[in-house]
């Protein structure tokens, strides 16, 4: 290991001052002898400057695509929930299985492929980071898979994962089910491997399989009895931010410093129907719709640790083709002392415009959010999903951007809401009824008219009856003072 250790300084001593590769590994390599022992047993029939070359090559690989930077929330929920990669179970030498389903990788993106380049890599470092040293399996789940599937670029990718940058992580592989039209593609892929490693190789399906996988942990669609479903279900959506919002330090109302979302006041569901059905402080219809009842119903209200959600599980819009803009909301009020961060995100993120679609609901002040439809998606949101996640706050200095990608994953709330639409009319009284009623109203308020006219004209002939009788008082005073005044008076008393 000295040996090792002391050829790859020498040997790598410029790209070392010139920073390619992570100083994290670097340190690794001066410190743990254990690693350099994993890295010799690998190829136990390597000279020392080939092991230091395949350290050399570890390091550089490493640093390319930043393994010590990732974790389990650099993925976003797709990539977790859709389980095209994911552990599942031991074989029945005790190592951790980790399956990879073919058939829902697509190639031709590269960014896609980036991700899911660095989502194996991530997988294989934390088994390795807990256990270093003890072998996996990796399980190529095949079936169903076809030509649109086959990347040649990610499976060069996993072997050399295992090939140059794991060193004796890899077991056994094991390739199911694999189509008859991939037989040329493994004569080239066999190129790639040592004699070792394609001894590592094994294909099975559903007969064989259970040579390595005892039966009560294997999955019902391989021939097993556990129950675990590994198909790309509803559950398994890809959630998006349908805008960003750029949170900063906490400021004191909860909103962020760097960028402040204007919401509109609080209000009630009749409001989202028209702008202009209701005037302010009118009176409002005797009867309710379902889904205002549904959305008033105190118990439509979803309790977690961190947050009451209202509704409860279905975000309701109201269809109308008088409404020039439909939107719902959803109502988030903290559970706990501590300030609460929260995102929302959607199936469809061009189909709806969400305010805010993220912040921090403070203790006491509850958060509306107001999901908008966006026009001409009125009737293609049935099968949309919103996802509400939420992480408690205990350092308000610390950036809110930040703690999202630091708080681990089993610390983040999610609860789900799926998407429907009520055509039912708002106001639930037959039509006849409604004409009915808009006639009285009519005519009560064209009595209300006439009487507010008379009343107009009862007191304009009040004003000048008024200004009469003081003309008349003004004119009787004057006339007093400007006549003579006689001291004696024409009657004497009597003698």
């Amino acid at each position: 290991m000295s040996s090792v250790r002391q050829v790859f300084l020498d040997k790598y001593r410029d790209n070392i001052e010139k920073g390619c590769y992570d100083d994290r590994d670097l340190e690794r390599i001066k410190t743990d002898d254990f690693l350099l022992e994993l890295y010799c047993r690998h190829q136990p029939k390597a000279k020392v400057e080939e092991v230091a070359s395949l350290i050399h090559e570890s390091l550089k690989w490493r640093m390319e695509y930043q393994i010590n930077d990732l974790s389990d929330d650099t993925f976003d929920d797709k990539m977790w929930e859709q389980r095209a990669i994911f552990f599942h179970n031991t074989d029945k030498d005790g190592h951790k299985v980790l399956i990879t389903q073919v058939k829902l990788h697509r190639k031709g993106d590269s960014h896609y492929l980036l991700t899911v380049k660095k989502f194996f890599a991530w997988h294989i470092e934390k088994a390795f980071q807990e256990n270093p040293g003890e072998p996996l399996m990796l399980l190529f789940d095949m079936d169903g898979a076809g030509l649109a599937n086959l990347d040649m670029d990610f499976i060069r990718f996993c072997i050399n994962c295992f090939k140059s940058n794991y060193p004796c992580i890899l077991g056994l592989m094991l390739v199911y089910e694999m189509p008859w039209i991939f037989n040329a593609a493994w004569k080239i892929i066999k190129t790639w491997l040592s004699p070792e490693a394609v001894q590592k190789i094994k294909f099975v399906d559903k007969g064989t399989i259970q040579e390595f996988i005892s039966r009560d942990k294997l999955m019902e669609q391989m021939g097993g009895t556990d129950k675990f479903h590994s198909s790309y279900t509803a559950s398994g959506t890809m959630f998006c931010e349908p805008d960003t919002v750029t949170n900063s330090k906490i400021s004191p109302d909860g909103a962020s410093s760097s960028r402040k979302v204007k919401i509109s006041e609080p209000s009630s569901l009749l409001r989202s129907y028209s702008s202009d059905s209701f005037k302010e402080g009118s009176r409002l219809p005797l009867a309710l719709s379902s889904l205002e009842k549904k959305f008033h119903n105190k118990d439509n209200c979803f309790q977690t640790r961190l947050l009451s959600i209202r509704p409860a599980d279905e975000l309701c819009f109201q269809l109308d083709e008088n409404v020039k803009e439909i939107y719902s909301t959803i109502s988030l009020s903290n559970t706990l002392t501590n300030p609460i961060a929260y995102k929302v995100k959607t199936t469809s993120p061009e189909k709806f415009r969400v305010r805010p679609s993220g912040g921090v609901v403070r203790p006491g002040s509850p958060v509306t959010v107001n999901v908008h439809i966006q026009p001409g998606f009125e009737n293609k949101i049935q099968s949309d999903k919103f996802l509400v996640r939420a992480m408690e706050v205990t350092d308000e200095s610390k950036d809110v951007a930040e703690l999202w990608k630091t708080v681990q994953r089993e610390s983040i709330m999610e609860h789900r809401l799926r998407c429907i639409i009520n055509s039912e009319p708002v106001c639930s009284r037959p039509a006849n009824d409604i004409t009915t009623l808009t006639e009285k109203v009519e005519v009560l308020q064209s009595a209300v008219s006439r009487i507010e006219r008379r009343q107009q004209h009862v007191i304009l002939l009040q004003l000048v009856f008024l200004l009469v009788v003081i003309l008349a008082i003004v004119s009787d005073y004057w006339q007093s003072l400007s006549a003579p005044q006689d001291h004696k008076s024409k009657y004497c008393p009597a003698q």
